[in-house]
């Protein structure tokens, strides 16, 4: 059902990927980042793929508080080790999804080896930019690994970058920015065409805000999930084309420049009735910013 199995492959999606489901961001870009042989054999995480398909490239200067999230023990250095995205929120934190630290298949918390925040680098291919160490993750205590509910993580980097533009969150239960129709746009280095075309180069896509009758009816539960709009908001066209995938996991759905959701899962990818699903930042966002 998530985004992270947007890792990447360009491979038939492992046998113990839940029908139906999409994305939860690390898949992909482990599949992405590991020889064929290798990649063929490795049991990816359910909902790690999700990337941004039917946009244009995006840049880190225009965005800067864009980030990749990398391990490049467990995901190879072909595409930086990339596996989810995230934002910077303050000189010290970045926000993303909490499922890109669950292993897909067992739903159980992991760990990262080498885990690095990298800033600047649009092109996962290049070393341009900088690879940031980070010091703690924090998952929301009340994150619902099945249901989806409060996908959202904070890394504490270990040294501030105070001279790096941040993005702002909206306001806990702020409902301005979630009203249907509103354009919004988000941002990755996932899968393109939901057929393991992984992006090396950021992506970004405007898709309007989906009304959340209208997610509840495309998710009433079963094997596509079950929408829930306290802590979740839908954006995607109608007619499909345009959408997060595999890889995009954790990257910032943004309104007017300030955060409103983090790509946390799907059924397809820029599928007609079926639009992707995102945390609700206005229902984690004081949570976030007392995050240790």
């Amino acid at each position: 059902m998530d985004r992270a199995d947007l890792g990447r492959a360009d491979h038939p999606a492992p046998a113990d990927r839940p029908a139906g489901r999409r994305r939860r961001a690390v898949a992909l870009a482990l599949l992405a980042a590991v020889p064929p042989m290798v990649a063929l054999g490795t049991a990816a995480p359910a909902e790690a793929q999700r990337r941004v398909v039917g946009g244009t490239t995006a840049s880190t200067s225009d965005h800067p508080w864009m980030v990749a999230l990398s391990s490049r023990q467990q995901f190879g250095g072909g595409r930086s080790g990339q596996f989810c995205g995230g934002a910077m929120i303050s000189p010290t934190k970045v926000i993303t999804a909490a499922h890109c630290f669950y292993d897909e298949p067992r739903g159980t918390r992991v760990d990262r080896p080498g885990l690095k925040v990298i800033v600047d680098r649009d092109d996962m291919r290049g070393s341009a930019g900088r690879e940031l160490s980070v010091r703690s993750v924090w998952i929301h205590p009340d994150y619902a690994f099945a249901a989806n509910m409060n996908d959202v993580a904070v890394l504490t980097l270990a040294e501030p970058q105070v001279d790096r533009p941040v993005i702002e969150l909206v306001g806990q239960g702020e409902t301005a920015p979630y009203a249907a129709g509103t354009r919004a746009t988000v941002f990755g280095w996932g899968d393109t065409t939901g057929r393991g075309d992984y992006s090396p180069l950021l992506r970004g896509v405007d898709v309007p805000i989906v009304a959340d009758q209208t997610c509840a009816r495309a998710f009433p539960g079963g094997q596509d999930g079950k929408f829930d709009a306290r802590g979740m908001v839908c954006a995607g066209e109608e007619k499909g084309g345009k959408d997060a995938c595999q890889g995009d996991s954790g990257g910032p759905l943004v309104v007017a420049g300030r955060l409103v959701g983090l790509v946390s899962w799907g059924t397809g990818c820029a599928e007609a009735a079926h639009p992707g699903v995102y945390t609700r930042v206005s229902s984690v966002a004081d949570a976030v910013r007392s995050a240790p």
